[in-house]
């Protein structure tokens, strides 16, 4: 007679998603604050030409494009 209780379980790996990361996915906001803060830069540059409106133009560029970048990671994550 067979003796189901020797037998071996059969398991299931779990499949493993590297994309899924925390890190992979907070990208667009970090792309957004360096390239609006560059862009900042050269409108103060442009503007102005001195030390502060550079400052004044990338901290300007860098806050747009962290709202834009963090608007576009949580649209990303919704779908």
């Amino acid at each position: 007679m067979a003796r189901s209780h020797h037998r071996h379980k059969k398991y299931h790996q779990v499949q493993y998603h590297p994309a899924g990361t925390k890190s992979k996915r907070k990208t667009a906001s970090a792309v957004f604050v360096i390239f609006l803060g560059l862009f900042g830069l050269g409108i103060g540059y442009f503007a102005a030409g001195t030390i502060t409106a550079l400052i004044i133009g990338a901290i300007i560029g860098g806050v747009i494009g962290y709202l834009i970048g963090y608007n576009l990671d949580k649209m990303a994550k919704r779908k």
